[in-house]
């Protein structure tokens, strides 16, 4: 499994995460599980007029840490030279790149170059005519 996110329209990989009640978080550093845990309780209480003790309700979150899958450094330099304007276009790219799909701009490519090269035979072939 890997994750990442978007930062300046460029994918950038986690390397570690947690798992909460079922859902993976990326995380940076250590700060950012209890930033995690923080966000769940207030959306937690949010609603409610209950008085509640953060520290004890954020002690009552259990997390597994995750190691993520990284890119190779091919597909992490094919990734990295896009830029993005949209977290779904990026998202499907990097899925497309991850699982070793043809991208757009490579069938793109393959089929200029097919062209290119029918276009060079006919050439020929009228010349030799």
């Amino acid at each position: 499994m890997y994750k990442f996110h978007m930062k300046n329209g460029t994918a950038y990989f986690y390397e570690h995460g947690v798992e909460i009640d079922g859902t993976v978080y990326g995380i940076h550093t250590d700060r950012d599980i209890l930033r995690i845990k923080r966000r769940i309780v207030n959306d937690k209480f949010a609603e409610t007029d209950d008085n509640f003790d953060m520290d004890t309700e954020i002690a009552k979150i259990q997390h597994t840490d995750i190691t993520f899958e990284q890119p190779t450094s091919e597909q992490l330099s094919q990734i990295q030279s896009k830029t993005f304007d949209s977290m779904s276009d990026m998202k499907q790219y990097v899925q497309s790149v991850m699982n070793g799909e043809l991208t757009q701009d490579e069938i793109n490519a393959m089929l200029l170059l097919k062209i290119a090269e029918m276009e060079v035979a006919i050439t020929n072939e009228q010349t030799t005519n």
